[in-house]
């Protein structure tokens, strides 16, 4: 059903009215001169109504990635339109606006803004995937009389996104192109919102494991692009930022695939504007770290865990936003790691034990007692069965890459009355056939929070998305969902599991077994620090 409004600076916008909801899709916040140049907000859409009932064109990315997805959440959902991406038109968003009880826009309130940044390592997803569609989330806010405007954004990705050398640099190229893009998008928000009814002082950015880290990256930034912040499935310990001379050597990998190697600095930066689109993807070879690089701007460096679960700034990698962001939720689920193995692990069998094994010895080997303890902790010998060791080395890589920089965030926060905390845990599993059902995986936690998947889940399992949906909206709306952290105590909010009976509950001790975590990567922490405990899975997911 279509549905008209009067933006009274972009004019009249012709959108979609769905369940309670209005949403004005494809809007395009950034133009580009060419795929590597930087955005330029978009201020006017000229004269005329507006299309904005299907979704626009997502920057290039591979094409069918969503399959990709719908594997790990091991459920699909039917695709909606999308038009083929493009590498210069694929910077626009998505506004889902509620509908008051007369049924009519709520245009004269200033409601808050949940703006969602999508994941996918940088290199795939997009706004427009049916598992992030905010409509039944902001269907679900007007329910509880407490409504929010619900957001998603197109930010560009792979290549175009996250390549960077000193030679593209010298051509007036910035690094980190994706980032630059969702910071536009916020900057079109802040200045357009209002004439949908939204309050551009009121804005929560969400995100989801590449999207988690992108918002929590935000936090380093001098100016205030955010009320609140939200990370789940990642967050900036997930993986550190490349350093320039990995960037280099990503370029230069780049070149040599794109038969560039023997070109002119100029001639190789003409070619890169002007190859196919779809070659920016299919020539590319898979594993490049085409993620974000430190560039002293959007990326000022790589934080550590001594940086971020310190309340005193380290002079080298300053956190701005502990001053100016109000308040910061970090939750993460039981496997989350359960992703990386159809990434890299599968393809280390057969024989992954003894592998890992001989790296652990390698990376921890001023300190042999140290690894010892871990390959005792998670019961890993050199003929440890394939199945069982890649279990044990996901539940390590979950603990160590995901719960403890939770727990890091949460220490380092300033956990005042201005400055709040929140921490939770999502422990449901997945309900459907698939080689994790049961577990707590990747990427479920948001489609249990979009609520888009409630109509293939038990009661006992709606009853979880529910809850999970109704305390986000308190957080958006500036309320406390659950008690703050405070002191020592990492106290969290728990969902799951409904196998269990439990639907959620509130533990204000955080104690690791009431939460349904383990003590054991906290421990080695303890011993060795948490950054050298992490590097250990680093260097093995490298293949070091």
């Amino acid at each position: 059903m279509t549905a008209s409004f009067d933006h009274p600076e972009l004019g009249q916008l012709k959108g979609n009215s769905t369940g309670g909801t209005v949403q004005f899709l494809g809007l395009k916040y950034a133009s580009l001169e060419n795929r590597f140049a930087q955005p330029k907000l978009v201020t006017s859409y000229g004269s005329g109504a507006i299309n904005a009932s299907t979704y626009g064109p997502p920057p290039v990315s591979p094409v069918g990635a969503i399959q990709n997805e719908f594997q790990f959440i091991q459920q699909k959902l039917p695709l909606p339109d999308v038009p083929m991406h493009s590498d210069t038109e694929g910077l626009n968003l998505n506004i889902t606006l509620p509908l008051g009880e007369d049924g009519k826009i709520i245009s004269k309130k200033k409601l808050p803004v949940n703006v969602f940044v999508h994941g996918g390592g940088f290199a795939v997803g997009s706004s427009w995937y049916p598992h992030y569609n905010p409509a039944s989330l902001v269907q679900l806010s007007v329910e509880k009389g407490k409504p929010m405007i619900g957001i998603t954004i197109n930010y560009r990705l792979g290549v175009t996104g996250f390549m960077t050398s000193e030679e593209l640099r010298k051509a007036g190229y910035k690094a980190n192109n994706g980032l630059h893009d969702q910071r536009m998008a916020l900057q079109w928000i802040k200045k357009f919102i209002g004439g949908f009814g939204g309050d551009p002082d009121e804005i929560t950015v969400s995100g989801e494991s590449a999207g988690g880290f992108a918002a929590t990256m935000l936090l380093f930034s001098k100016e205030p692009l955010m009320k609140r912040c939200l990370s789940t499935g990642g967050a900036v310990l997930l993986f550190a930022p490349i350093p320039p001379s990995v960037a280099e050597g990503v370029y230069e990998k780049v070149m040599e695939a794109f038969g560039l190697t023997d070109k002119s600095p100029e001639d190789r930066i003409k070619a890169l504007l002007t190859i196919p689109a779809d070659e920016l993807w299919q020539k590319v070879p898979m594993g490049l770290p085409l993620t974000p690089s430190i560039d002293g701007e959007t990326v000022p460096g790589a934080p550590n865990f001594a940086q971020v679960s310190s309340q005193s700034d380290d002079p080298e990698m300053q956190i701005p936003g502990r001053k100016w962001c109000s308040a910061f939720m970090i939750g993460e689920s039981k496997m989350d790691a359960n992703i990386l193995a159809y990434i890299s692990l599968d393809a280390r069998n057969p024989g992954i034990a003894a592998k890992f094994v001989e790296s652990v010895n390698k990376t921890l080997s001023s300190s042999p007692e140290v690894a010892k303890a871990l390959l005792s902790s998670y019961e890993i010998t050199p003929s440890t069965d394939d199945d069982e060791a890649t279990r044990s080395i996901l539940n390590f890589a979950s603990e160590i890459s995901f719960y403890a920089p939770a727990l890091a965030f949460a220490k380092g926060w300033p956990q005042t009355k201005e400055n709040k905390f929140f921490l939770y845990h999502f422990n449901e599993g997945i309900p459907w056939e698939g080689r994790f059902k049961g577990d707590a995986g990747h990427i479920l936690d948001v489609s249990y929070l979009f609520q888009n998947f409630n109509h293939l889940l038990s009661e006992e399992q709606k009853a979880v998305a529910r809850a999970y949906g109704e305390d986000f909206i308190e957080f958006v709306n500036g309320n406390d969902p659950w008690p703050p952290v405070e002191g020592g105590k990492m106290g969290a909010r728990v969902y799951g599991p409904s196998s269990d009976g439990v639907t959620t509950k509130y533990v204000a001790s955080g104690n690791p077994e009431e939460i349904g975590r383990r003590d054991r990567v906290l421990k080695l922490g303890e011993m060795a620090g948490y950054d050298a405990i992490l590097s250990v899975f680093q260097n093995f997911f490298q293949g070091r």
